[in-house]
């Protein structure tokens, strides 16, 4: 009687022993694991699509001119132009002259009043710099400093450009980025802002 109680005990701890080890090292095993974790690589990543761009000329760009520019970006699909918009309102800018830029900056961070524009400004044409501000250009201290500095305030042109109201005419962000890209490079062309992002 005594005898068969050990046997138990004996196999139930072979059995525990078994468990703990054994199957553990089973389930674990880089086979195992790589074959519950496996990657679908036949199924590509969606990009996100573009439906639309909002480009900010320089003041004064034409129709004619912007046409051309656009004809000139390579967009790879059909685009319908919505010239000077008022989907969406320009931004006031200024030119500023390289070699005043620091300046013109420094000044506009003193004044407490002042509101401060988008800076740094980084659109760099040429020899000059655009400085972009969507507020503080009918403020009075900030003209003081724009007349101080003989800086001219004007206002950017905003042209839509739309692929289309369905998904199937949009293009892929990447696409976008290079036409962006494209855009800015002109002396024209000041800021490309995406529309209608979406998977």
């Amino acid at each position: 009687m005594m005898k068969k109680s050990i046997y138990k005990i004996l196999f139930i701890v072979i059995i525990i022993a078994f468990l703990i080890i054994v199957v553990p090292s089973v389930l674990f095993t880089p086979a195992h694991v790589k074959s519950n974790m496996s990657i679908d690589n036949e199924t590509p990543v969606k990009e996100q699509q573009i439906a639309g761009l909002f480009i900010e000329f320089e003041n004064g760009t034409t129709e004619q001119e912007v046409k051309t520019i656009l004809e000139n970006s390579n967009i790879p699909v059909n685009y319908s132009i919505d010239y000077n918009t008022d989907i969406s309102a320009g931004r006031n800018y200024a030119k500023v002259e390289k070699d005043k830029k620091t300046a013109v900056v420094d000044e506009f961070k003193k004044g407490e009043k002042i509101p401060e524009p988008d800076f740094p400004p980084d659109i760099k044409k040429g020899d000059y710099y655009i400085v972009v501000s969507s507020i503080g250009f009918e403020d009075e201290n900030f003209l003081n400093v724009m007349k101080r500095n003989n800086l001219q305030v004007k206002m950017t042109t905003i042209c839509y450009v739309s692929f289309g109201n369905e998904p199937k005419n949009w293009i892929p962000e990447s696409e976008a980025i290079r036409i962006r890209n494209e855009l800015e490079a002109n002396e024209k062309v000041f800021i490309v802002n995406f529309d209608g992002v979406a998977y």
